[in-house]
């Protein structure tokens, strides 16, 4: 009776730890001093963005607080933002890790979200229905192509492992096709499947808009600046021209090495925890 106590204590265990590794597989959060302070008041936005600089570049600081610089950043690369801060002055401050270990905060009204879907959200939203349905003419084994919105650049491949393939909204594009979206598949979320044809990977290119507005001269509280003025001007890049880290894939923040070791550290303390407590209670002959 003593022993079942303690195999249920040892699996109760291994499920909480399990669970632990679970979670930072799904948000990993910044391991900073700012944001450990001021997490509560940091908005997760998982999305890359340009840097579009006053005179071609802008600095990343060691927090919104410092004027320490980190590193400097030049336009039309892209970066990883995690976590959005918003300062007593109102200006919005991005995490932004650039894949080579280094990380910062940088202003926001210096950085440009790279179209994406919840761009495309955002856009079409109105035009976007709640009718859910089944992909025709798609079987187990068939292979078909997945969008991150409906018209993107990019692909992928998908094979269907079940008998029918579902979407749970619907858009239909400006050339009449129809489009599926499906929350999740298989380790993919939030994708769009072309519902009239799954498995041409040559649809029409979307034309997005690339146009960004002339960035600030000064933004007040920055350090090196003092006064926000804001221009109109317009100035076209294309999201295709540098990318020093790739952009957000699901839900996960933070550079990909780090999530491998954080996972990898918590497993690894699953493993040695749970031998212990099998050669104490189950190992020592009575």
């Amino acid at each position: 009776m003593k022993n079942r106590r303690y195999l249920f204590l040892l699996v109760f265990l291994c499920f909480v730890l399990q669970t632990t590794v679970v979670r930072a597989d799904l948000i990993f959060e910044p391991q900073d001093s700012f944001y450990e302070k001021h997490a509560d008041s940091c908005k997760y936005v998982n999305r890359t963005y340009i840097v579009n600089g006053y005179n071609g570049e802008t600095i990343v600081y060691e927090s919104p607080e410092s004027a320490k610089k980190v590193i400097t950043v030049k336009n039309r690369e892209k970066y990883y933002i995690s976590f959005v801060y918003t300062d007593k002055k109102n200006v919005e401050w991005g995490f932004l890790e650039d894949g080579q270990e280094n990380s910062g905060w940088v202003p926001m009204d210096y950085m440009y979200p790279v179209y994406n879907s919840q761009s495309f959200y955002e856009e079409y939203r109105d035009k976007i229905t709640s009718d859910d349905g089944v992909i025709p003419n798609v079987t187990k084994g068939d292979v078909i192509y997945g969008w991150e919105y409906p018209g993107a650049e990019r692909k992928f491949k998908l094979k269907v492992e079940e008998d029918t393939f579902d979407y749970s909204s619907m858009f239909t594009d400006e050339e009449g096709h129809q489009w599926g979206n499906v929350g999740y598949y298989r380790g993919d979320r939030d994708f769009w499947v072309c519902i009239d044809e799954p498995q041409n990977p040559d649809l029409p290119v979307r034309e997005i808009n690339n146009n960004m507005t002339e960035p600030p001269e000064k933004i007040n509280g920055v350090p090196g600046t003092s006064v926000e003025t804001k221009n109109s001007t317009k100035v076209n890049v294309v999201n295709g021209d540098t990318e020093k880290q790739s952009i957000e894939k699901g839900d996960t923040a933070g550079s990909g090495a780090e999530n491998v070791i954080a996972a990898a550290v918590l497993i690894g303390l699953t493993v040695v925890v749970t031998g212990i407590l099998i050669w104490k209670f189950f190992g020592k002959k009575k």
